[in-house]
């Protein structure tokens, strides 16, 4: 499944270039990336819900689909609507997925008492994506420079593919009795233990810093960034692909990274890492970006498996993907919010002004998470 959703890079590696070139304004692109971020935020907590209820596999496979029909509206209605429309299928889809899909690996891994295993697998599992996405990202830029929307129609085709995938894995789930107040009773107390929860609440809030950076860098600056230091659009797709071998390589080895290093200076790392490098490339106008490109990633790379990690730890059993959700609703809501300001922003100061003011963003925000992070643990580890 990772795999061949991984292969939709041919197309997400042109995102900006594609909404650009259909006369979207930087403005308007964050409006799109925010609209997607608030759906995501609308949804992430019922579909987390229903996920508990009916089970992780299920939600993982609806989710899929709505992620093949964004790309299917991209493809068909190239215009701001068009996308508006994708990205709602796009928000819908990964809402789904968000939290279901650690959590049925987890579970399938805690069955056969493996679950110590899970940052481990979970890691090689997202590194199969970024192999992929070594695949699809070339070829999709390649297709892009002479048929600019057949990457979309392709990656209709895999996230399909990637949902047959899905109904293949042997889960057994016992379906829990479906009442509406069930229903509320779950998600009241998943989204009352996360607020209560310190440590997720710390996640929630470096979780924000860096979801904005990330965003703000690939959907915004990046490929018009890498245009302007010299990079050919055909050539794109193989920065990306470079990208995504460094990645694959940290998501398949975070695991011995967390347990050499311990937890607290992983979450520094990955503040660092993405907020420093990011500030070197605004004094940057030449080809000497790149390898700072892949540094950058790297840090990003390593927070994913790191976070689900925590998070995996703090939640209750019956309750695993609302917890989830609601970590990812609060991320995606604070998110959404300042997605718009940050692409006015490209629009009125330029890309390296706004390259500058996101790394001092990143970097002042995470580090105020890490110590509530850090708090919690001291007193957690004085109780003990």
């Amino acid at each position: 499944m990772h795999f061949l959703a991984g292969l939709s890079n041919a197309a997400s590696v042109t995102f900006t270039l594609y909404f650009l070139s259909h006369g979207l304004t930087q403005f308007q692109i964050g409006q799109l990336f925010g609209f997607f971020m608030i759906c995501l935020a609308i949804f992430n907590i019922p579909t987390g819900g229903i996920a508990d209820i009916f089970g992780h596999k299920a939600s993982v496979a609806i989710g899929l689909f709505f992620q093949a029909l964004s790309f299917l509206l991209f493809f068909l209605y190239p215009n701001y609507y068009g996308f508006l429309l994708g990205m709602l299928s796009s928000g819908i889809g990964l809402a789904f997925q968000a939290g279901a899909i650690s959590s049925l690996i987890y579970e399938l891994l805690h069955k056969d008492n493996l679950h110590e295993d899970f940052q481990k697998v979970y890691g090689r599992a997202n590194g199969y994506y970024l192999v992929a996405a070594m695949i699809g990202s070339p070829l999709g830029s390649l297709i892009y420079k002479f048929y600019p929307s057949f990457p979309y129609l392709l990656s209709f085709f895999f996230f399909l593919l990637a949902m047959i995938a899905v109904l293949f894995i042997k889960w057994e789930f016992k379906k829990k009795p479906y009442t509406f107040k069930y229903y509320f009773k779950i998600l009241n107390d998943g989204v009352r233990l996360t607020f209560k929860n310190r440590v997720l609440m710390a996640t929630v809030i470096i979780g924000t810093a860096l979801t904005v950076n990330r965003l703000i860098f690939n959907q915004n600056l990046s490929q018009p960034y890498q245009l302007s230091v010299g990079i050919d659009v055909a050539y794109i797709g193989f920065v990306a692909a470079a990208v995504a071998g460094v990645q694959a390589f940290i998501y398949i080895n975070a695991y011995k990274i967390t347990k050499r290093i311990g937890e607290n200076l992983s979450l520094l790392l990955i503040i660092a890492v993405p907020s420093f490098s990011i500030i070197a490339l605004s004094f940057i106008n030449t080809l000497l970006a790149i390898p700072i490109i892949l540094i950058f990633y790297t840090g990003h790379a390593f927070r994913d498996p790191l976070f689900s990690h925590i998070s995996q730890k703090e939640v209750e059993p019956d309750k695993r993907s609302t917890m989830a959700s609601t970590t990812s609703f609060l991320m995606a809501v604070f998110g959404a919010i300042m997605l718009p300001y940050w692409g006015k922003g490209v629009d009125l100061f330029g890309i390296h002004n706004i390259l500058y003011f996101l790394g001092v963003f990143t970097f002042l925000v995470g580090v105020v998470g890490l110590i509530i992070f850090s708090t919690k643990r001291k007193i957690q580890t004085q109780r003990n």
